[in-house]
């Protein structure tokens, strides 16, 4: 019964340290610039996945096709 009750207060314990650790401004800092990279990252992959036909913006993960390039999801999937 005690080595639960032990576990317990452990778990809550280092519960506590995380979010003491999140708190503090370097992590906020971090988590800032953690936001900002995913961005970019999301950002080149939309420009990537892009191309214009007559004026308008297709994208090549939206466009049908019927033959395999490495643009497709299933490149080299047997």
């Amino acid at each position: 019964m005690s080595d639960d009750n032990t576990a317990s207060k452990n778990y809550y314990k280092r519960i506590a340290q995380e979010l003491a650790e999140a708190e503090t401004p370097q992590a906020r800092y971090q988590a800032v610039l953690d936001r900002h990279w995913e961005a970019q990252r999301d950002l080149d992959f939309e420009e990537d996945d892009m191309y214009e036909v007559g004026g308008f913006q297709e994208f090549h993960s939206k466009t049908p096709s019927f033959h395999k390039s490495r643009r497709d999801r299933d490149w080299r999937v047997k």
